[in-house]
């Protein structure tokens, strides 16, 4: 990897102190002009980025304060101001994880919302620009939303989750992969034999379901061919589909992406749980007392502060592109009573 360019590479190629490039590329009225105007086209050439925390802290040393918080921004789009908290929705909060794990490293985390009223994109970045906030932390976005369009070059960001999918950034996310491998060799130990698998509400994220088949249809060749069942049908499944689905394939097992709907179809089918089906639950954490694989969110809001530290220490800005990172939370199994033992 090529050598980060410095502010004495700009003062060689300026001919001038690297003092005097400090100040130019602040626009400081002491220097003239045609200097600025010099300066800023070497650092330009050179690909020279000033970093972030360096120039907070030499704020700090010219006004005489000690160094204060570097800001962070927690990017939200949700059609609310607060509609990303829970109890607005039933997905993992990784915000306050990310607060905690912030603070502990000197940084202030801030939520910013994208669809403030008379907020554009472009108005949003210059803002944050304004306010010396040059790392973002971008959370889920809302159901039906996989794109943000922000000047990226600007920034070190970091997203959470999958959801976001345009463009991919470094981001921090679930082991679903494993997620679905160790539910299923729960339900092999145990004594299952004839497991399904059915995407019981919309997936806002197809990268995640994808992950989740893949572990399953893997884990499917630990069980002999005759006990190999077909995906319920539909994404998300309907009632009846689930119904005519499960009778005629006798699961003895079911993994779902949310177990509400699935034991509400149960339950009127007089079908019981566990007794004549187990039951996994995998979106988020386990509902009520069903087995399921557990993930701390706030776990993954630290990480995600953790990574653009990391970033914003090596001035890394912009879409990764094929150097896209990202980090996988690994979720500790959960014993429920929907998944006991079978005789």
């Amino acid at each position: 990897m090529p050598d980060k360019v410095t502010l004495q590479d700009v003062a060689g190629q300026s001919g001038v102190h690297r003092t005097t490039v400090s100040l130019a590329l602040r626009d400081h009225p002491r220097i003239p002009k045609e200097t600025r105007d010099r300066v800023k086209a070497a650092a330009a050439r050179l690909g020279y980025q000033i970093n972030p925390l360096v120039a907070a802290l030499m704020q700090s040393r010219r006004l005489g304060r000690p160094v204060q918080h570097v800001t962070l921004a927690y990017v939200t789009n949700y059609p609310t101001r607060y509609g990303w908290k829970p109890t607005h929705h039933d997905r993992p909060d990784f915000y306050p994880g990310a607060v905690s794990r912030a603070r502990e490293l000197g940084y202030k985390l801030e939520d910013f919302w994208l669809a403030e009223p008379g907020m554009t994109p472009g108005r949003f970045c210059d803002i944050l620009t304004a306010r010396n906030i040059h790392g973002l932390i971008i959370g889920r976005l809302p159901p039906g939303q996989s794109s943000l369009a922000l000047d990226w070059e600007r920034f070190s960001c970091v997203s959470l989750g999958m959801t976001l999918r345009s463009p991919v950034l470094h981001h921090v996310t679930e082991n679903h992969f494993d997620t679905v491998w160790q539910a299923m060799q729960q339900c092999l130990a145990r004594g299952y034999r004839r497991v399904g698998f059915v995407f019981s509400e919309a997936n806002d994220s197809p990268r995640v379901g994808d992950r989740w088949l893949g572990a399953f249809l893997r884990q499917q060749l630990a069980f002999p061919a005759k006990h190999r069942l077909p995906l319920c049908p539909q994404i998300p499944a309907s009632e009846a589909d689930f119904a005519r689905w499960l009778k005629r394939h006798r699961p003895d097992a079911l993994i779902v992406t949310h177990a509400r709907p699935v034991l509400r179809w149960l339950d009127r089918m007089k079908v019981a749980v566990p007794d004549d089906v187990g039951v996994i639950h995998l979106e988020g954490l386990p509902e009520g007392d069903c087995a399921g694989v557990l993930y701390d969110p706030s776990k993954i809001g630290a990480l995600a502060v953790e990574m653009l530290a990391g970033l914003l220490h090596r001035n890394e800005t912009g879409v990764p592109g094929t150097n896209q990172h990202e980090v996988l939370l690994t979720g500790e199994w959960r014993e429920g009573r929907t998944l006991p033992p079978r005789p």
